[in-house]
């Protein structure tokens, strides 16, 4: 679903991405308009789907430093009915946090989390290394993070339409 969005509608989802808990009284003060129309607007956006969830991200301690690998999957040419029902699989597991169809040498890159390399073995052996529609996988470990947001930077996405 494409929404039409004016300047207010970026400058509010531009402010909901830093912070979608702000009052609209807080919100109305940054984009100059009064909290009751700042509201409707918040409420159109959310029931037209231009904000697709209200979510909460938890910091990595909370979750007792998890272990982050970056995955790179190639596929099996051959068997597009088992690749979707890795596909499938992939998107089920609570343990990927991204998955993403790609060009290039892989055909899909993971992002997955584990709470250590025991749990990660396990779900490679049991999500990737069996499977008749993975041809070979590649894991990098996460050392360090130097960011990582869901924010979309709106500004440069929306210039030009």
């Amino acid at each position: 679903m494409r929404t039409s969005l004016d300047e207010l509608d970026l400058r509010l989802l531009a402010c909901l991405q830093e912070d979608n808990l702000q009052t609209a009284d807080r919100l109305a003060e940054q984009v100059g308009r009064s909290p009751s129309a700042v509201a409707r607007r918040v409420r159109r956006l959310r029931s037209s789907g231009a904000i697709a969830a209200d979510v909460s991200i938890l910091s990595e301690e909370t979750a007792g430093q998890p272990l982050f690998a970056l995955v790179q999957v190639q596929l099996e040419r051959h068997a597009p009915q088992p690749a979707d029902q890795l596909r499938r699989r992939l998107i089920a597991s609570p343990n990927v946090q991204l998955c993403l169809d790609v060009s290039g040498t892989f055909d899909i890159v993971l992002l997955v989390v584990a709470p250590d390399m025991d749990a990660y073995n396990s779900f490679a052996d049991a999500v990737l290394a069996e499977q008749p529609a993975v041809r070979r996988y590649e894991t990098s470990f996460v050392k360090k993070r130097a960011k990582a947001t869901l924010a979309l930077p709106l500004e440069a996405l929306m210039r030009g339409r």
